[in-house]
């Protein structure tokens, strides 16, 4: 592994050598400081090939921390075997994404009678 951390993004599903536009703005920022971005195909993770998405990753770059849409905890621990094959690993390990959305602070339910009116929460 080269030791520089990276982000891996999801690929724009309509022009995938481009991350996703939602992405665009902390994909620049991952590049402008310097940092390594791998692009991969979400779509392909959901259906349950890791292997292609892991495919566009170039073997043993570094470790990644997983910037993209959410994934069932099962495929995201396809993908990190699928990265651990080509020497990379995912910073945030499949355990320990499952377990976030368990963590009693991960996020703050909304009263049931909040107004979507309101604005965001805090």
């Amino acid at each position: 592994m080269t030791g520089r951390t990276g982000f891996l993004f999801c690929a724009d599903p309509l022009r995938p050598n481009r991350p996703d536009p939602h992405f665009a703005d902390e994909v620049a920022a991952v590049r402008t400081a310097g940092g390594g971005v791998a692009l991969i195909d979400h779509e392909a993770l959901l259906s349950g090939d890791a292997d292609r998405p892991g495919a566009r990753v170039a073997r043993g770059s570094g470790p990644y921390w997983y910037r993209g849409w959410m994934v069932p905890s099962g495929r995201y621990a396809e993908l990190e075997k699928a990265l651990a094959v080509r020497g990379c690993a995912l910073l945030t390990t499949a355990p320990d994404y499952r377990r976030a959305p368990e963590r009693a602070d991960c996020c703050r339910a909304a009263p049931l009678n909040a107004p979507a009116a309101a604005g965001p929460r805090p």
